[in-house]
């Protein structure tokens, strides 16, 4: 309607002021040009005959009519613009929060910055959104005192285009409010949008303002998410023009920010929490499963990629049927039920493939029982979710992967696979509970990476096709990407595979490159996955002129990754250094190709995370690149192999000094707390047995399971202050491993990766002595038993006086603090290992607590037990 007023509008000037034009151009020009410049010279003398009054001007009816085109061009691109605004969106007027009670009135000016500082985090419209004015609820308000006078008619114009452009587009109201009953304190918000000509409200209670507000903020966000062009972006596509649940969003929002903050088990536990509420969100499946990768549960993040490729809107009977078909096949991309072009399908695909490829970890993690027997004493809880794992796995993978083997002769057989019921045996037995061997699943979950990447590539021409190819492309699947992984990495890593078995060879393969392959056998391959073989000699002088565009860094990266793969299957060191003087080159055209979004994305996946560049690392090349790129104040960077490892014990040192730190200061509190309730006092007892059975299982495991430091998280949060928690670094994050290098080299010069390792080893240590003295209800000194007797203790306390429980829950208070001060010293490497063990001594019973203050009350008088 906008474009068709404008043209009907220029139109009739353009007739006005054709009717006696007064400028005709020369006879000399051309055609085209003199039917441009006479249009622009009607369009203005009509414009002008419509403003000017008099027998100079147009006539009043025609006058008239322009009038009222101009009003109606007005009102449709107006209406435009507060629609686009609305859906960007543009503005949002936060308005000052007022209080309905005068409890509210002294935090106004905080709340509302908080207020606006959590909607402008979200980048959802720009930060500088302050107090405006409202804007017109209707198009006759807009008009206003604009003078429709023909003599001043050209001025009025002027005026009403000037209020043409909205200057806002939502406006944010708040009403703090308090009530009784608990949660107390309570916001009420409303949106109201000028587009839509509409508002929401709504009320959101919790136990203080501050949570109010953040619990607010999400509510607004989850009601304007949906109608503006975030809906379009991950992970909002499925909830476009549909009801958002605010929980969802805060939980997202949550979980985000914690994985930024490194925080990677509460940010795990908020992913769940949105997941349960959004079961088949593609990107929330893989959000979460690039967090485990970071924590390196490869074999959770196989479980969780494999569950988001199965969101396609197939059955099993048309999946199968789909990935038997060839590449060009018409009938594998016009099939209905395939959602191929869902946003972030090919992505978890492609993260799917890459995660199977990583063997020397997954297949690790899949027969980690049976390489080492001792984990199920040391981690009964992560062996058993292994377990779990398999079992759902297993069949999945037999059932998509059972092509890959027929007509092949896999170890321990003398004959070639030729049934589809040979092969889903061979696989169901090399998979199973029973006889697990690592490279034997090595093998297999590398046929099916490379299965993977065949079926990726015969889907990506499809990807051209789709709206904004260039945004998807940047998430690194490009075609060059995937013609290197597919033709070269996968293949790489399967001759790796093949190397690694009993008898070194397999029959059957379609795999042409030969375990260990030198650098140039592997140029010639990477060029020809790159298309060099057609077009190298013809951009050659175009690339030497700058024409051509460089290739992006995803392609160079992958293509780096694929040499140093490579390193692994060299024992001399000059055909060694050959590969990484390729890789390091490689590294460096990713590093120029782009800037902006190569270093902050790479840093710490290029430097740690990363198991294609494990034995890159420690060549001098890479160090080179690494000082020249991210320069850094510490000379050393020697990694150990198990990077994650040093983190990870690290991690747990801080989470349960930060955990006894604050147990340690709530129970000097509830010292001072006395006298209190009975039930009060068991309820201490109550949540600090639940805090040592937490500390128990995170000591017993070594931090190997995420959910146990979660658990532990939870219960510190629900029993103390959240200033008490920041006070003391709860939740804490994962420690990057440079700064716990930066801390050793500083101690040791020249010997962090030795020192590093000697922490680890004395935080090992110190856990299992920590898990041995805390044990279970059956150690005499467990403070669980300890904790179990006192609230028992309490419970039957009514043959006692008052006085007499309080003073000793009171010694008791004083022992709890004690005990804590000592287990964030035996932490300590500089403490004594015993330091925890001897302070459970101290823990007294509270049946001798009894009979000691049951003695000296027979010698108190009675006025200052009264008193007391």
């Amino acid at each position: 309607m906008a474009i068709l007023s404008v043209v009907l509008l220029i139109t009739a000037v353009c007739g006005v002021g054709g009717m006696h034009p007064a400028w005709n151009a020369k006879e000399s020009w051309p055609p085209w040009l003199e039917a441009v410049s006479e249009g622009f010279m009607w369009f203005f003398e009509g414009a002008a005959r419509v403003v000017t009054g008099g027998k100079n001007g147009a006539e009043l009816s025609l006058r008239l009519l322009c009038l009222l085109l101009l009003l109606f061009t007005f009102m449709t691109v107006r209406r435009w613009m507060l629609q686009r605004n609305a859906f960007k969106p543009g503005p949002v007027d936060v308005q000052q929060l007022v209080s309905s009670t005068t409890e509210g009135e002294p935090c106004l000016e905080g709340l509302t910055a908080q207020l606006r500082k959590q909607l402008s985090e979200t980048n959802l419209y720009p930060p500088s959104a302050l107090p405006a004015e409202s804007p017109a609820e209707s198009f006759l308000d807009l008009l206003g005192d604009i003078d429709l006078e023909p003599k001043k008619l050209g001025t009025s114009i002027l005026r009403l285009f000037s209020r043409l452009r909205p200057k806002v587009a939502y406006t944010v109201r708040g009403i703090l409010r308090v009530r009784t009953e608990e949660p107390r304190y309570g916001v009420t918000v409303t949106v109201t949008s000028y587009a839509l000509r509409g508002s929401r409200t709504e009320t959101r209670w919790q136990p203080t303002w501050e949570e109010a507000v953040q619990a607010a903020g999400y509510w607004v966000m989850a009601a304007l998410v949906p109608v503006t062009q975030a809906s379009r972006g991950a992970p909002w596509q499925e909830w476009r023009g549909r009801n958002l649940p605010p929980e969802l969003f805060a939980a997202y929002q949550e979980a985000r920010e914690l994985s930024q903050d490194r925080k990677f088990d509460d940010a795990l536990d908020r992913y769940y929490a949105a997941l349960r509420l959004d079961p088949t969100n593609i990107h929330l499946r893989t959000q979460i499963a690039g967090t485990q990768e970071k924590l390196w549960l490869h074999l959770d993040a196989l479980e969780t990629y494999h569950g988001a490729i199965l969101l396609d809107g197939q059955s099993r009977e048309e999946r199968n049927t789909r990935l038997s078909r060839g590449a060009w096949n018409p009938r594998r991309f016009l099939c209905k039920r395939y959602r191929w072009w869902r946003n972030g399908l090919l992505e978890a695909r492609f993260r799917y493939a890459v995660v199977l490829g990583m063997a020397e970890r997954t297949a690790y993690q899949w027969c980690r029982p049976t390489v080492d027997p001792a984990d199920y004493r040391k981690c009964p809880r992560r062996a058993h979710t292994r377990k779990e794992i398999r079992k759902s796995l297993a069949p999945a993978l037999v059932e998509r992967y059972w092509r890959s083997v027929v007509y092949l002769t896999p170890p321990g057989r003398k004959w070639p696979i030729y049934t589809e019921a040979d092969a889903r045996e061979w696989l169901e037995g090399a998979l199973g509970e029973e006889g697990l061997d690592e490279k034997t699943v090595s093998l297999i979950f590398q046929l099916a990476c490379e299965e993977e990447m065949y079926q990726l590539a015969c889907d990506y021409p499809i990807l051209r096709f789709l709206k904004r190819p260039d945004k998807r492309r940047s998430r690194g699947l490009t075609w060059t990407s995937l013609r290197l992984n597919r033709d070269v990495w996968a293949r790489l890593r399967l001759g790796w595979a093949v190397d690694q078995t009993a008898a070194g060879k397999v029959k059957g393969l379609r795999n042409d490159v030969h375990w260990p392959v030198t650098a140039e056998e592997l140029t010639k391959r990477v060029e020809q996955a790159r298309g060099w073989w057609i077009w190298r000699r013809t951009t050659e002088r175009l690339r030497s002129w700058r024409l051509w565009p460089p290739r992006p860094w995803q392609d160079r990266y992958n293509t780096a990754c694929v040499y140093a793969v490579a390193m692994s299957g060299h024992t001399d060191e000059r055909k060694r250094d050959d590969l990484a003087v390729k890789a390091v080159d490689e590294l460096e055209g990713a590093a120029r190709a782009d800037l902006n979004s190569y270093h902050p994305l790479m840093r710490s996946w290029l430097l740690t995370e990363d198991p294609d560049l494990e034995w890159l690392r420690p060549s001098p090349r890479f160090v080179r690149f690494e000082r020249e790129t991210y320069p850094h104040e510490a000379p050393d960077r020697d990694r150990p192999q198990r990077p994650v490892w040093a983190e990870m014990m690290a991690y747990d040192q801080q989470l349960l000094g930060g955990t006894a730190q604050v147990m340690e200061h709530t129970w000097r509190l509830r010292g001072k707390l006395l006298p209190a309730e009975s039930h009060l006092i068991a309820q201490w007892f109550v949540t600090e047995k639940l805090v040592w059975q937490c500390v128990h299982r995170v000591a017993a495991n070594q931090g190997r399971d995420w959910r146990d430091r979660a658990k532990l998280l939870q219960t510190v949060r629900a029993l103390a202050d959240s200033t008490l928690l920041a006070k003391y670094g709860l939740p804490s994050k994962l420690p990057e491993l440079d700064d716990l290098l930066d801390e050793a080299t500083w101690s040791d010069i020249g010997e962090a990766k030795e020192s590093l390792k000697g922490f680890e080893r004395i935080v090992e240590e110190r856990l299992a002595v920590l898990s041995r003295a805390i044990g279970g209800p059956s150690n005499s000194l467990s403070p669980i038993l300890r904790s179990d007797q006192w609230v028992e203790a309490v419970k039957h306390s009514g043959t006692f006086p008052n006085f007499v429980m309080q003073a000793a829950v009171h010694q008791a208070c004083a022992d709890y603090e004690s005990t804590w001060r000592a287990l964030r010293d035996q932490l300590d490497p500089e403490d004594h290992e015993l330091a925890f063990s001897r302070a459970l001594h101290g823990l007294h019973e509270p049946d001798g607590v009894w009979r000691l203050l049951a003695t000296v009350r027979t010698r108190v008088p009675a006025g200052f037990r009264h008193a007391g």
